[in-house]
């Protein structure tokens, strides 16, 4: 029996320079020419009547170190340096499940970047990018950003899983294998082969990343043991590959 699993909540953390909740409200109003526009707690896009919820919290001394724990590639510019002169937080929450919500939020994340945010960290997945490289990503759908600005692929003894694809509506990816740079090649390739081509997997099919690569075999899986609450927790499931 088929059960309808319902999109799961996406959740983006925004830090920026607004004193107050009426000050950000009058940034993205302002320099957005208009395209979204605030009704109490939720941003709408005019155009396309796409809504968000926006929650504001003051400022947090442990931003910093947060978006450095999960944004390593940029850790050290100085982007990365001004996410600590921020004054409080925006967490814009929506739901993912098919490319064009998940456009959608990118856009609304990019209006309060408009506005004066300094990054955007991905509580849905454990990601930090700086307000240049969600720009850019922005303006590269075509070219797969989505996938790079929610999907990460992390190593871990014995294995290496993909965590974010169910932003798409899709299966995560755990490879078993002792060899850590075969188990990493193949969970980034899989999962962008899952993305980029939306292929039915079966149960006991096989998967190499080519000719001369390992060959693993593919079953379904719970997934990585996250606590209860997460919003890392996958409904849709994750394919276990595992070698012969």
């Amino acid at each position: 029996m088929s059960h309808t699993v319902s999109p799961p909540q996406l959740v983006l953390c925004i830090p920026g320079p607004w004193e107050t909740r009426s000050d950000s409200v009058t940034d993205i109003v302002q320099r957005t020419e208009g395209q979204y526009i605030f009704a109490g707690r939720l941003l709408m896009h005019v155009a396309t009547q796409k809504v968000f919820e926006v929650e504001f919290e003051p400022r947090d001394e442990r931003m910093l170190r947060a978006f450095a724990a999960v944004g390593p590639h940029w850790r050290d510019s100085p982007d990365m340096q001004r996410i600590d002169s921020h004054r409080s937080v925006a967490y814009l929450l929506g739901h993912g499940g098919t490319d064009q919500d998940v456009q959608a939020l990118m856009l609304a994340a990019k209006a309060l970047l408009d506005a004066g945010g300094l990054g955007v960290k991905v509580e849905s997945t454990g990601l930090a990018h700086s307000p240049a490289a969600w720009r850019g990503m922005c303006e590269e759908f075509a070219l797969f950003s989505p996938y790079r600005a929610f999907v990460v692929v992390v190593n871990g003894p014995g294995e290496a899983y993909s965590c974010g694809m169910h932003t798409f509506g899709m299966h995560d990816v755990r490879v078993m294998d002792e060899d850590k740079a075969s188990a990493s090649q193949t969970a980034q390739v899989f999962s962008r082969y899952l993305f980029t081509e939306r292929p039915a997997v079966q149960a006991g099919q096989t998967f190499a990343c080519a000719k001369d690569a390992p060959v693993y075999r593919i079953a379904s899986s719970e997934g990585v043991d996250y606590e209860p609450d997460s919003l890392f927790i996958n409904p849709y499931g994750t394919w276990r590959l595992q070698r012969p």
